[in-house]
């Protein structure tokens, strides 16, 4: 080979080496702006090493409105599954569907670039938002109706509540059995919800190839629309708490208010803990784990047994018993999140997205088992009063 074509070969192999890094970095670039709750994921170059970081999410006065109607919606759409979908005879309750529901639309918003490049495209007009995390309407669909739709805390719960065969109660051949049980439990709900992620990414690939998008006029519209649902819908809340005394309907109400704060906390600690840690979400993580822990307490004083020999729980009163249930549904069920967790697991890296998810169900189950089951097998528990 003359000197010539071996200058040739070695510009050729540069060139190649020069466009996969690019290709790399494109995807990196589309990938980080699809992640929910503004958590801009980028990769570093090279093909041994891919770490997951993450970037200081956007914040908009439209964004909290977002926020705040999605994650009603959301709460409303988890509560009515579970009531639809749980019923005498069933192996999981509600909660599964919820998820599914939620990882569906995730994957779907996740995967949708072409709906939203009219707001990000500078090629024809001064853009509107700088990504695609950066758009308020996003977050309100990612990180509050999906984040509130799905819950973490609750699929933990559903799995304690099958191990220690809690009511409506099974007939176990033996105790160990319950171990069984809480596998799966996990296995199930985790395997589903990540297929309902993948569901959702396949569709809106299909959906995309007719090149629809939102243009800026009327996406305005929506944004300013669903930022008036949101204020209109919290305010009614608040008038029916405070003018209704009565009725079974008072734990959605009450789920209702709460559920905003759990999804801006959710939101906040992702914003503050996430890059902490490489390779490990840690503001999700803090989410999980501390909505799980409020979920126990609060369903130990809803359910458990004032004292052995009694039979109602430690909180009676009807209205303080609306008001834990409204705190589990609304503010624990809005806090965790299982279709961000999931998000988050497809795309870490294959050790640590196991490690991750290892940890994250192992700490809340582990915590849960303390404060449930340590009063549980001591105690007791008892149907709640509302």
């Amino acid at each position: 080979m003359s000197s010539l074509d071996l200058l040739r070969s070695r510009v050729s192999r540069a060139e190649r080496r020069s466009a996969e890094t690019r290709l790399q970095e494109l995807e990196a670039e589309s990938f980080s702006e699809a992640l929910p709750e503004g958590l801009n994921a980028t990769y570093s170059s090279g093909s041994e090493k891919r770490s997951l970081e993450f970037k200081r999410p956007p914040q908009t006065v439209n964004t909290y409105l977002s926020i705040l109607f999605g994650s009603i919606c959301g709460v409303l759409a988890r509560k009515g599954l579970q009531v639809l979908t749980t019923y005498s005879g069933s192996f999981l309750e509600g909660i599964v569907w919820a998820n599914f529901v939620a990882c569906v639309v995730m994957g779907m918003a996740v995967e949708s670039d072409r709906t939203w490049r009219d707001l990000i495209d500078d090629s024809k007009h001064k853009p509107l938002y700088a990504s695609k995390a950066a758009i308020p309407l996003y977050a309100g669909i990612t990180t509050g109706f999906c984040g509130s739709c799905s819950s973490f805390s609750s699929f933990i719960l559903e799995a304690f509540t099958k191990g220690a065969n809690l009511p409506p109660s099974y007939d176990y051949p033996t105790a160990g059995y319950g171990v069984l049980e809480v596998i799966e439990v996990l296995i199930a709900h985790l395997g589903i919800s990540v297929g309902g992620f993948r569901i959702g990414t396949h569709f809106t690939r299909a959906v995309e190839r007719h090149n629809f998008a939102l243009t800026p006029a009327f996406y305005r519209v929506v944004e300013i629309t669903c930022a008036a649902l949101g204020i209109a819908a919290y305010i009614v809340v608040v008038v029916l708490i405070a003018t209704k005394n009565d009725g079974g309907w008072r734990s959605w109400t009450f789920a209702c208010l709460f559920a905003p704060w759990g999804a801006f906390l959710r939101f906040w600690l992702s914003k503050l803990l996430n890059s902490k840690v490489e390779n490990f979400p840690m503001g999700t993580f803090a989410a999980n784990f501390s909505g799980t822990v409020l979920l126990s307490v609060f369903t130990l004083l809803a359910k458990g047994k004032a004292s052995f020999a009694s039979d109602l729980p430690i909180v009676s009163n009807i209205l303080s018993c609306h008001v834990l249930a409204g705190l589990e549904d609304g503010f624990c069920g809005c806090l965790t999140t299982v279709s961000t967790f999931v998000v988050e697991i497809c795309a870490l890296e294959l050790l640590h997205s196991y490690f991750y998810a290892l940890v994250s169900v192992a700490a809340s189950f582990s915590a849960m088992l303390v404060i449930l089951g340590s009063y549980n097998w001591t105690v007791g528990f008892t149907a709640p009063v509302c």
